[in-house]
């Protein structure tokens, strides 16, 4: 098995012949096509150059629905988060800030100066309470429709807080610790390579993967993550022609992240892998003599006499 062809490519979105600077399509001016059936191409991402502008909570999951009981009045509504990077003590402020907007909107009831969200930072630990104000018993539950909001304050499914009286309350605490910073790598992703090897339990569990490189992230937010691949990992893929190339970057938590328009680069190489016995033995021929065994000298050595043999026949022939 060996490399009969290599083709190294310095990609940017800014040069993009079609999508967005997050998900774009190039199209080759000369296509790449395999020079034997019985070959393959593989691909590896070398290294990319990605600004880290993307927000774990953006579009896709900063909607939080909520229901309350007041007074054994059911009411129902929803936030919206302001898209960002938070810490959690911000993110509790948020959450606090519009909860109690939405609340007083749709309830005869503000509960502006009677919300306690809280960080514990020894425990890791988010707390969330109210004050109860009067007698008239209060629930509140956040629901379980955003998954990365319920991991960012250290819950695992929906959780309610209230109070029966001011002096009896009902707080939410995390069940395991906060978690802000899930964004963890950024993945290059292409719909265009044919991949059926490789298996990913990214997004959800168990499916074949688009995925030809992770890039750990280790810059921070509003800045650029500057990534070299540290392994040899190559993707092998099933195409016997490249004439476009389409990629696209996922997060630890989405598919697909949006870079605000913002263009990033990176260089990719193809590879082209041959079986052919014959396309072997002519590298294996150039190499110095210390570099081959017995068993391949002697091969060689064979083929040698073979080739004077059968000129010798044919200078033979020709005098005939």
């Amino acid at each position: 098995m060996s490399i009969v062809n290599t083709y190294n490519m310095f990609l940017s979105s800014e040069k993009r012949t079609g999508g967005t600077s997050s998900n774009f399509q190039t199209a080759l001016f000369k296509p790449i096509i395999l020079s034997s059936p019985n070959n393959w191409f593989t691909v590896r991402v070398g290294s990319a150059e990605i600004p880290y502008v993307f927000k774990l909570i953006n579009s896709s999951n900063n909607v939080i629905n909520y229901s309350m009981t007041r007074d054994s009045i059911p009411y129902g509504g929803s936030i919206t988060l302001t898209p960002g990077n938070y810490n959690i003590l911000t993110l509790l402020a948020e959450v606090k800030a519009k909860l109690a907007v939405s609340i007083a909107s749709i309830a005869p009831w503000d509960p502006t100066n009677l919300f306690s969200f809280t960080y514990d930072r020894s425990t890791g630990h988010a707390t969330f309470s109210v004050i109860g104000a009067d007698t008239l018993a209060t629930t509140i539950t956040i629901s379980d429709n955003s998954k990365v909001f319920l991991k960012c304050v250290g819950m695992t499914g929906s959780f309610s807080f209230g109070y029966t009286s001011p002096s009896l309350r009902m707080n939410a605490v995390s069940s395991q610790n906060v978690n802000v910073s899930q964004n963890t790598a950024v993945y290059i992703r292409s719909d265009s390579f044919q991949q059926t090897a490789s298996i990913e339990n990214v997004v959800i569990d168990n499916e074949v993967s688009d995925i030809i490189a992770k890039v750990q992230i280790t810059a921070q937010p509003q800045s650029y993550i500057l990534w070299t691949n540290p392994t040899d990992l190559e993707v092998k893929i099933g195409n016997r022609i490249l004439d476009t190339i389409s990629l696209y970057l996922g997060s630890s938590t989405a598919y697909r992240l949006d870079l605000g328009n913002l263009e990033w680069s990176l260089r990719l190489t193809v590879h082209e892998w041959s079986n052919d016995l014959s396309r072997q033995d002519l590298a294996i021929n150039m190499l110095p003599p210390t570099q081959t065994d017995e068993g391949v000298q002697q091969l060689l050595s064979e083929r040698e006499k073979a080739i004077e043999k059968l000129q010798r026949l044919k200078k033979k022939l020709v005098i005939e």
